[in-house]
């Protein structure tokens, strides 16, 4: 695979990134690791003089335009640069990355009417790195959203990603794309997802789960304003006395106590079969715990 490598700044000595910066780099061409890469020089000149960070990662060094590279490992990454042999001036560079293959992320909406998607990867990130994130879609172009992940840092990272002109009462026509990219000293990852709002509302767990004399009782999650309203399902799990799990599906919002030793609900959309919110922490019924079965 050929990829022209375009205007780039290099500090003069280094050929690999001696810290990672708090922007993104503007040219980093990423290439499959053991695999063999080709890189084009775009400058009008018939010598070319080309600068890499280690000979072994280069097939041929002939003074021509492109340059192979092959049995590409982490020890090739760094700077790669092409200069005019008769006017130093005039040098380009990229900076190349090993590609690690996909990067895997959900995003969710905790009701129709957010107006903010929430993305987060399935794996922790480690520092030194930065990763960014993009949305858009007919109606929005995003720019990147950039977050650093510092030395020694770990983290499962979330972005919160704003959709401004949203509307949550017309009939969303075309999908919502989301781009994401990690980038550390000398790895790349890249990750696309395209869906509907629709499939991806989770609403919040079931709220204020609490037992009177005869019922256990609880209420919906809490709502960013009351049009962020839709009906539920419930699923229940229920430990009962004699040991045994029973989980069912209700549109009520309450439970007959008897007999029950511990309690989890959580729910989702009545209508549309989109995720099922997290479980509330168990309930247990202190009533069951102390009495015995005669």
């Amino acid at each position: 695979m050929s990829l022209l490598l375009a205007l780039g700044v290099l500090v003069s000595g280094f050929l690999h990134l001696q810290s990672l910066p708090s922007s993104w780099l503007p040219l980093y061409p990423a290439a499959r690791l053991r695999g063999e890469h080709v890189l084009t020089c775009p400058l009008e000149a018939n010598n070319i003089s080309w600068t890499f960070p280690r000979k072994t990662c280069v097939k041929d060094a002939t003074k021509q335009k492109t340059l192979h590279l092959h049995r590409l490992d982490h020890h090739c990454t760094g700077f790669y640069n092409c200069t005019n042999a008769q006017n130093s001036s005039h040098k380009y560079s990229g900076y190349l990355l090993i590609d690690e293959g996909p990067l895997m992320f959900s995003c969710i909406l905790d009701s129709y009417t957010s107006s903010v998607l929430r993305c987060t990867l399935a794996e922790e990130i480690f520092g030194p790195s930065l990763v960014r994130m993009k949305s858009n879609s007919s109606k929005m172009d995003q720019d990147w959203k950039i977050i650093e992940v510092p030395q020694g840092g770990h983290e499962r990272l979330l972005f919160d990603i704003p959709l401004p002109g949203f509307c949550p009462f017309e009939e969303q026509v075309d999908p919502i794309h989301v781009y994401m990219e990690f980038m550390s000293k000398s790895e790349y990852m890249s990750g696309h997802r395209t869906f509907y709002l629709r499939d991806v509302v989770l609403p919040r767990a079931p709220e204020k789960v609490s037992v009177t004399r005869e019922q256990i009782i609880w209420s919906n999650p809490s709502w960013t304003h009351q049009l962020s309203y839709f009906p539920l399902v419930f699923e229940l799990w229920v430990n009962y006395r004699n040991n045994t799990n029973v989980t069912r599906t209700t549109e009520e919002q309450n439970h007959n106590v008897k007999d029950v030793c511990t309690f989890s609900v959580r729910c989702r959309d009545l209508y549309n079969p989109s995720s099922w919110s997290s479980w509330t922490p168990p309930l247990d019924i202190p009533v069951c715990r102390e009495t015995t079965i005669s």
